[in-house]
């Protein structure tokens, strides 16, 4: 026990803060506690940046990841869980203020506690755990039903492993549009403790604590903080900047912005594959673009090229101010325009008409990929860090002509089904982990509701025997 808690302690002066050293847990087995079910906390800690820490108790010792966002309901939203050190038993009731100078440094109320339950028991849990993908269901004051912690790929400052708080698809999931429960259920969880309601009123609003009178030393690599360029966290000008030269992330090379770019293709597939970890998106019904962004270039710093590399600059006039409005200096984004109908479905149809009509206002641009950023090639950095900066990126633009091509967190045959009937073209699947590459890759695949291929008439011979009119076409594809 005492190995686990090293790090724990070796970050805290207990002669200064009230936090417990965890010495009536030393040496105390998960097996040797009298209650045989396992306890769960969540803790809202204002620090220099408010964020939530999530703890399991599992071996002893309470697992701990700090959720920048806290929780949410919403199984398509996956929240970014930073794993942190393990924290003593005695950690679950502590509320109260950490002195200015300490690791941590603010306000901790307890948000909500309870215990759960790992699919297929505690064996399960060790196993899955180590192995990065832990399910189980949460019997909390606030926060209740099925949940799951998968850890990426990616990795954050000081090498901490970055892992995803995911909702799973039950009784208790809400919408986060409609829900945020952050905000329906503020305040501490120990509403039996006079001292712990007073401090929750004291930080119910999810607002940012006054500056400290004297500044309090950096958090350690984990922590969320205003002036970390964290791949989902921060939204600052500045950290959009320097964003892709963040040690976090793995894979970004410094580069001067190609000229051109070919897109990377997904290949057509009949049946959803077994292996390896996939996001999808709906298949949208449009034209490819992709857009290079360049402020280096005053005369044009936004030029939009299609799929194979024509320059439709003057056809995505108000897509092309849209994406140079952005906070940006460089970049490429891959993405697809289209035209949505009455019920919010893209046609093809209204694209073609809208370009006949010169009414690029019509036209919507859905982003999905940053191969580079503000002088960094992203190509070789995982697609789910590449995503997770691109939504960053999209924050800034402002009147819905471009948007983030959201990923559903869905069985990949019951969102296909879906797709079909809402008449879409299909979805596409993409290995999270995978790279960026201008070429047909197995790494993206589509699954279509309709098979239909466009073809070209290219000429035709004359009629013979008893045709009339024509005897056969030439097509092209």
């Amino acid at each position: 026990m005492a190995d686990k808690l090293e790090t724990y302690r070796r970050k805290r002066r207990f002669d200064e803060t009230p936090e417990p050293s965890g010495a009536r847990s030393a040496g105390k087995a998960a097996g040797e506690r009298a209650e045989p079910a396992l306890s769960y906390l969540i803790q809202e800690h204002h620090a220099r940046h408010l964020h939530y820490d999530f703890r399991l108790e599992l071996d002893g010792t309470l697992k701990s990841w700090a959720i920048p966002k806290g929780p949410c309901l919403d199984p398509a939203v996956k929240r970014l869980a930073v794993h942190v050190e393990d924290h003593p038993l005695e950690y679950g009731t502590f509320e109260g203020e950490i002195p200015q100078g300490n690791y941590g440094a603010g306000t901790v109320i307890v948000w909500d506690r309870g215990t759960w339950e790992p699919d297929g028991g505690v064996a399960q849990a060790r196993k899955a755990y180590e192995a990065g993908k832990l399910k189980f269901t949460l019997h909390g004051r606030k926060l209740k039903g099925g949940w799951a912690l998968v850890r990426s790929r990616m990795r954050g400052s000081g090498d901490k492993e970055q892992w995803l708080l995911i909702k799973e698809r039950d009784d208790e999931a809400r919408p986060e549009a409609n829900y945020d429960v952050l905000e329906q259920r503020p305040g501490s969880a120990l509403e039996n403790d006079a001292a712990s309601r007073g401090r929750a009123a004291k930080g119910a609003k999810r607002s940012k604590p006054a500056m400290p009178a004297k500044p309090a030393p950096p958090p350690e690599a984990g922590e969320p903080r205003a002036d970390r360029p964290d791949i989902v966290a921060t939204r600052t000008s500045q950290s959009l900047r320097e964003l892709a030269a963040s040690p976090s992330i793995e894979g970004a090379a410094k580069a001067r912005l190609p000229q051109t770019l070919k897109p990377q293709l997904a290949t057509l597939v009949d049946e959803v594959p077994r292996a390896g970890e996939w996001s999808y998106e709906v298949k949208f019904d449009g034209y490819r673009v992709l857009a290079r962004i360049d402020h280096g270039e005053p005369d044009q710093p936004v030029r939009i090229f299609t799929r194979s590399g024509l320059d439709w600059t003057e056809k995505f006039k108000r897509q092309a101010d849209a994406f140079g409005a952005l906070d940006l200096d460089t970049a490429w984004v891959d993405g697809e325009a289209v035209v949505l109908d009455e019920r919010g479905v893209p046609s093809f149809q209204s694209l073609q008409n809208a370009f006949d009509a010169n009414r690029p206002q019509d036209i919507v641009v859905f982003a999905f990929d940053l191969p580079y950023l503000n002088g960094y090639d992203l190509r070789n950095v995982p697609l789910v860090q590449r995503r997770a900066l691109l939504r960053a990126v999209l924050e800034g633009a402002a009147d819905g002509t471009l948007r983030f091509s959201a990923d559903f967190a869905l069985d990949p045959h019951s969102l296909l089904d879906s797709a079909c009937e809402m008449a879409l073209e299909g979805i596409v699947g993409k290995r999270i982990d995978s790279p960026y590459v201008s070429t047909r890759s197995g790494a993206w695949i589509k699954l279509r509701c309709r098979r239909r291929q466009e073809f070209v008439i290219g000429g035709y011979s004359e009629p013979s025997g008893s045709r009339t009119g024509f005897g056969a076409l030439l097509l092209g594809v």
